[in-house]
C-alpha cells in the first residue's frame, strides 16, 4: 500500500511539473508583436536589382519572376528569396526608405556551391519569416532537403534585427513553429 501511494505521489508531482514547464514554455513563446516597428510610409526608393520588364511584369537581376518592392520586414525594409537551384536560396534585403542595401542578410543564404552544414553534418536550406509591423526574423532550418525522405525535419531561431544587423535571441530549437507567413 505504500508503495502505491508514493508511486502515485510521484506521478502526480511528475505530470504537475510537466504542466507547469509546459506552461512556461508557452509564456515564453516569442511572437512577432513583440517587436514592434512603424511601417514607413513615404517614397519608395526601388533597388536597381529590381525592374519591370517591356510587358510590366517585375524581375530581378538574374532576369527571374519578382515581387513589386514593398515595405515586408522591419518597418521599411524589402526581404527577397531568390531561387538559384535545387535546394539553393538567396536573400536580399534593401531599405527602401534609403536604398541601401544590408549584405548581412547573406548569413542565411544557401547556395549550390557550398551548402550549408549542421553541427551534426546535415544539410539544410533556411526559410525566413517575418511581418512589415516586426523586427522579428524567423529563421528555420529545413534538414536534409535534396533527399527523398517522407517527411524532413526542421529546426528554428529567432533573430532580431537593429541597427542593420541579425542578433540571435534565442538557441535552436529542435522543431519549427511559426505565426507568420513566408514572404517572397
Amino acid at each position: 500500500m505504500h508503495a502505491k501511494l508514493t508511486s502515485y505521489v510521484l506521478f502526480s508531482i511528475a505530470l504537475f511539473g510537466s504542466a507547469c514547464q509546459s506552461g512556461a514554455q508557452e509564456q515564453g513563446a516569442i511572437h512577432f508583436d513583440q517587436f514592434p516597428v512603424e511601417v514607413y510610409r513615404g517614397h519608395l526608393k526601388i533597388p536597381q536589382e529590381f525592374h519591370k520588364d517591356s510587358e510590366g511584369n517585375w524581375r530581378d537581376e538574374a532576369g527571374k519572376p519578382a515581387s513589386r518592392p514593398h515595405v515586408n520586414f522591419a518597418g521599411e525594409f524589402y526581404l527577397a528569396a531568390h531561387s538559384c537551384g535545387t535546394c539553393c536560396r538567396q536573400y536580399t534585403l534593401n531599405n527602401l526608405r534609403t536604398g541601401s542595401e544590408v549584405s548581412e542578410i547573406s548569413t542565411f543564404d544557401a547556395a549550390d556551391s557550398s551548402p550549408h552544414v549542421t553541427k551534426d553534418g546535415r544539410t539544410y536550406v533556411p526559410i525566413l519569416f517575418f511581418k512589415p509591423g516586426s523586427k522579428l526574423l524567423v529563421v528555420q532550418y529545413e534538414l536534409d532537403p535534396c533527399t527523398s525522405a517522407d517527411k524532413n525535419e526542421c529546426r528554428q531561431r529567432y533573430f532580431i534585427f537593429e541597427n542593420g544587423h541579425f542578433k540571435a535571441i534565442s538557441r535552436t530549437l529542435r522543431s519549427c513553429s511559426h505565426e507568420g507567413e513566408e514572404h517572397e
